[in-house]
């Protein structure tokens, strides 16, 4: 299977400052894979349970959250490094700066190599349009 695509416009003024109008691909997610789904996959390519897997899910999601707490960054061989993302207000000075002014302000996650490179020689298809007033859930 491939990834769909659609196309989405944006202006923009170029160099000279005249109005450009480009088209750009952009993708499109035709389904998402719940827990359930990937325990029953992982489970059918396994010798854990459908259950087993849901727990262990579960257990790596809480043990993820404590160390990313904690300060630590998780890194899942073959998955990624996950990490959290700081921000503060601009100053004029370093010491100005404290702990009750910083935020955290996401999760970020760098993708391991050997599933960058995979991805990379994924194929794609243009997202075929859809007739006007058909919403699809799944």
């Amino acid at each position: 299977m491939s990834k769909v695509f659609g196309t989405w416009k944006r202006k923009f003024k170029d160099a000279q400052g005249n109005e450009v109008e480009k088209y750009y691909a952009c993708p499109k997610t035709l389904r998402v894979i719940d827990e359930e789904t990937l325990a029953r996959e992982v489970s059918e390519m396994s010798s854990f349970t459908e259950s087993d897997v849901l727990g262990l899910i579960n257990a790596i999601s809480n043990r993820l959250e404590f160390h990313l707490k904690q300060g630590a960054s998780v890194n899942l061989k073959k998955i990624g490094v996950f990490g959290v993302w700081l921000t503060s207000e601009g100053y004029d000075s370093p010491q100005d700066i404290n702990p009750k002014k910083v935020k955290a302000t996401k999760v970020t996650f760098k993708a391991a190599r050997s599933l960058t490179k995979s991805i990379k020689e994924m194929k794609f298809d243009n997202m075929p349009k859809l007739p006007k007033g058909l919403v699809t859930k799944k």
